[in-house]
């Protein structure tokens, strides 16, 4: 697998993780 396109999903991954946190926070808030 291309390492740039590996970096790509990881950063695409991490972006949608750090949403869906701070929707779960805004809810229990």
């Amino acid at each position: 697998m291309d390492s740039n396109l590996k970096f790509s999903l990881i950063t695409t991954i991490c972006a949608l993780l750090m949403i869906m946190a701070f929707s779960f926070t805004a809810i229990m808030n």
